[in-house]
């Protein structure tokens, strides 16, 4: 479904809301390899005149936004203990790609070590800006007071990419980075000069693996038509045995949350 988003007027100070009547989204006469573009249409009534109007698929997440945000965590006198921000790598037009690395640091080694870890992702596909606010709210959760979030980091490390394809975000691509590839089709190989937050995301996964055992990696995303919030997972078909491993979560979800659809989940 298309979410197309204006502010009604900057003097009015709204934000964003959601507007727009007979959305349409429909295959077009445009071929392309293995079928046909489609085309998204939609009516916007401008009730003011010399009125500043701006449009969006999805409700705004910018990458200046996400640097506030981990800026403001850094300040927190509170939060700011809970996690440990570093650049991973710089992307091609010199952007920092963050690493976020959250859990609870007042500890002895050796308890550090016997933590399992979980790496999380978001934004490869920078149109996709729900994933962000998801992020946000994982982040949030993590390095906050609750008792949950303590157990979570007492006995996790948790490993945080939240914006993978800054660039795209910044020149406002949908789906591809500044190069012009969709970097989610570049895990199996990824280029370090061309893709360089794929590889070295990779490379940190990697080495996380060397120290703990890794029993999640999960990469948030927004899809363009499905609704509901769902997951889509590998299928393990070497062994017999690991078949419905990437299964356990998604389902354990859906147990715990009323907004979790599991007849939307994919595993293959």
């Amino acid at each position: 479904s298309l979410h197309d988003a204006l502010p009604i007027s900057n003097k009015q100070n709204v934000g964003w809301v959601r507007r727009g009547e007979e959305v349409c989204y429909y295959q077009n006469h445009i071929k392309r390899r293995g079928g046909y573009y489609y085309t998204a249409t939609f009516t916007v009534e401008f009730p003011h005149d010399q009125d500043t109007v701006y449009l969006a698929y999805c409700f705004p997440y910018t990458y200046s936004d996400l640097q506030r945000y981990l800026y403001a965590l850094e300040k927190d006198p509170k939060r700011r203990n809970r996690f440990r921000r570093r650049p991973l790598c710089q992307t091609l037009a010199g952007n920092n790609c963050d690493l976020l690395t959250i859990t609870s640091f007042a500890c002895d080694s050796q308890a550090l070590k016997a933590r399992k870890g979980v790496v999380v992702t978001a934004r490869v596909h920078p149109g996709e800006s729900n994933s962000s606010y998801m992020m946000k709210g994982v982040i949030d959760y993590l390095t906050g007071p609750s008792l949950d979030a303590k157990i979570l980091r007492d006995n996790f490390v948790f490993k945080i990419v939240p914006m993978l394809n800054p660039d795209g975000v910044i020149v406002g691509n949908y789906r591809c980075s500044l190069a012009g590839v969709d970097l989610n089709r570049n895990w199996d190989n990824p280029s370090r000069k061309l893709n360089p937050t794929i590889y070295y995301t990779k490379n940190m996964i990697r080495r996380f693996m060397e120290d703990r055992e890794v029993i999640l990696f999960t990469d948030f995303h927004g899809h363009s038509r499905k609704m509901n919030v769902f997951m889509y997972g590998c299928e393990n078909r070497r062994k017999l045995s690991m078949r419905l491993r990437e299964r356990i979560f998604p389902r354990i979800l859906w147990k715990n949350s009323s907004i979790f659809s599991y007849a939307d989940c994919s595993f293959n």
